[in-house]
């Protein structure tokens, strides 16, 4: 053989064995693009339009997106929304699998475009567009890319839950009602338990009919599942059928609107034709909701309605929602912090299941977890009427605890992905200390002493020898002192401040109390207010006892029962109150707060009756008070009937 054969032979034997090494390198190097992030992969395929522009385009792709990405910020800045909203669309389209492309036009939406609208109702609309567009597409694309995950937190967080935006409140209002007609209310004065007892049976049918997570494909049609499991809603099906619903969102939100409606409006008004809740539609699903033949069925139909609403509709995986609440607490989907905290955990899970952890969004996810908490700690309560858009939030003490268990664990993941020390040890007992010190006001406030003397340890305990305490003395007052310290901090407690936070206090105990009966949360706000006075005044009288002015001027309120009975009515006086919830008030107020009052407030109420067509029903909803000349007929009904009810209002 020539010498020129062996090099063609020695060629062609090299020539196969490279192939061959490439061939063997194909999958560990596809591997490294799914770790790296460089590739994603989606379990639900790519649409025609994404496919037929990677192909069509091809490396084309990067210019296409440039030019068009110009183009939308130009159209933005001429204020022309549409197009420029069409126009970023496209980069998407053409850029499906940068997740960064994603978060720039989310952020675009929510926080740039919705800002040049005018109105609440436009607002909101690209709020939400900024939000579905990453939960719906985003991350159907890019399912572990944890910044899209972390964009989707901040603007539930930052853009819905905080006050930056001037029509935040309009933004919570929005959240409540969609989450209460999906969800309902299962965490309202329920403890943890209760309502992780309560979400269970959502996040079991999850389980059952649509596979263990939302990762996990189920070869069963969901629905004929249903019906093995339970027969009887397959007749139940075909009667929503016949009325227009299919078992799907819009189905459950109109089951919501009643469930709502029954709950918050006057009664009376579901005898009323044309009501918005009980149309030609709603109506007989009203009936069949209310038959007796259906008791036990119907919950079973509409726990497998919302798992497949969160599922399919909000992507989000009702089991993992289940194993949150069993974590950190009640959380209330009606809250933007409960979504934060969802979304921030769920690209941490993600994130984890990658070589390259992107530890810096680790880091910034973790943060947006615990102040989630610290958000839910601060304003976790919500009290919400979606029939008169009444919507208000107060501290929750369940979730103190929950920042701690949020702060160990992130401080773990950091050690974990090797990116301890760098200061974030340090920041985030900076965080700790002050949640700790919020904890243990929050916790006098609501007057469970014993936790407050539990936490104010713990600061003691963890931060009391740190350098900027040591020398300040921190720590080593009394807790009634640190509780003023922080009240005077706070809110700089002269009389006009220290006023409408005690005022805000008795609020609660009417809203939250005597409108529902509630005479155990009535006396708790009660005597909180009372204590919160009291030490008020003690602190003003050791400050300067003699000062006429400025902060160390007295309280000069003569006493708590003048300012009790002042308060009432005030509130009663107060006409952007709904009318049926001040006479649910009025008929469960002690009998001596109702008689010294009365007179005071007995005019404007009626006004308010006659003003919105109530007016001959006025002396039904605030009956006078018996007097010693009358009998017992006129007085509120629950001065007569309930033993339980508190009949004093003295001071102890």
């Amino acid at each position: 053989m020539t010498r020129d054969r062996w090099i063609q032979l020695a060629a062609v034997v090299t020539a196969v064995l490279c192939v061959l090494g490439s061939t063997l390198m194909v999958a560990p190097i596809n591997q490294q693009r799914v770790d790296l992030q460089i590739v994603q992969e989606s379990r639900f395929g790519d649409a025609p339009e994404y496919a037929l522009l990677a192909a069509s385009l091809g490396t084309f792709r990067g210019i296409a997106a440039d030019f068009l990405w110009y183009r939308a910020e130009k159209l933005k800045s001429e204020g022309k929304l549409f197009e420029a909203n069409t126009t970023a669309g496209w980069i998407t389209t053409l850029q499906p699998r940068f997740g960064q492309v994603w978060v720039f036009q989310s952020w675009n939406m929510a926080y740039n475009i919705s800002v040049l609208t005018h109105t609440q109702e436009e607002r909101w609309n690209w709020v939400k567009k900024g939000i579905n567009i990453l939960r719906d597409e985003g991350i159907v694309y890019n399912p572990n890319n944890i910044a899209i995950y972390r964009q989707l937190g901040w603007t539930f967080f930052h853009k819905i839950g905080q006050r930056t935006d001037d029509m935040n409140t309009y933004y919570k209002i929005q959240l409540a009602t969609e989450w209460q007609e999906l969800l309902g209310n299962p965490t309202e004065g329920a403890t943890k338990e209760v309502a992780v007892q309560r979400f269970a049976p959502i996040a079991d049918a999850a389980d059952l009919y649509f596979g263990q997570t939302l990762d996990t494909a189920n070869v069963r049609d969901p629905l004929t599942h249903l019906y093995e499991v339970h027969p009887k809603t397959k007749e139940l099906v075909s009667r929503l059928r016949g009325i227009g619903y299919e078992p799907n969102q819009e189905c459950l939100r109109d089951v919501g609107r009643i469930l709502m409606f029954q709950r918050y409006a006057d009664p009376r008004e579901l005898t009323k034709a044309g009501e918005p809740f009980l149309d030609k539609r709603s109506g007989p699903l009203y009936t069949m909701m209310e038959d007796p033949q259906y008791a036990q069925t119907f919950p079973q139909l509409i726990q497998f309605i919302q798992a497949k609403v969160l599922i399919e509709d909000y992507h989000m995986d009702p089991r993992r929602m289940y194993n949150l609440m069993e974590k950190f607490g009640p959380l209330d989907w009606r809250h933007a912090a409960s979504h934060a905290c969802y979304w921030g955990a769920t690209g941490v899970e993600k994130a984890g299941k990658l070589k390259d952890k992107t530890k810096i969004d680790v880091l910034n996810t973790d943060r947006q977890i615990i102040h989630a908490m610290q958000m839910l700690m601060n304003s976790g309560a919500i009290t919400f009427n979606p029939m008169t858009n009444r919507y208000d939030s107060v501290p929750d003490p369940r979730f103190i605890d929950s920042y701690g268990d949020a702060m160990v664990e992130a401080n773990e993941r950091q050690v974990t992905i090797g990116w301890a020390g760098r200061g974030n040890t340090e920041s985030f007992e900076q965080g700790h200390e002050n949640f700790l010190l919020r904890a243990v006001l929050y916790a006098f406030l609501y007057g469970d002493i014993d936790k407050a003397q539990g936490y104010y340890k713990q600061l003691r305990d963890l931060y009391g020898k740190k350098p900027h305490n040591v020398g300040s003395g921190g720590y080593t007052q009394s807790i009634q002192d640190l509780i003023i310290s922080e009240l005077r901090g706070d809110w700089e407690m002269t009389d006009q401040v220290a006023r409408p936070l005690i005022e805000s206090l008795l609020f609660k105990a009417f809203r939250d109390g005597l409108a529902h009966a509630r005479y155990d949360k009535f006396q708790r706000f009660l005597e909180t207010a009372q204590r919160v006075e009291q030490k008020l005044i003690e602190k003003k009288r050791y400050d300067n006892p003699t000062s006429q002015s400025g902060q160390g001027r007295l309280i000069s309120w003569e006493s708590f029962g003048q300012l009790l009975g002042d308060t009432y009515v005030k509130y009663m006086n107060s006409p952007q109150y709904d009318l049926l919830e001040r006479a649910q008030v009025y008929r469960n107020s002690p009998l001596p707060l109702v008689t010294s009052t009365y007179p005071r407030f007995r005019t404007a109420v009626a006004e308010h009756a006659q003003a919105i067509g109530y007016g001959q029903m006025a002396d039904q909803l605030f009956p006078p008070p018996p007097t010693p000349d009358t009998d017992g007929e006129q007085a509120p009904a629950q001065n007569k009937v309930d033993s339980d009810a508190p009949t004093s209002i003295e001071r102890k």
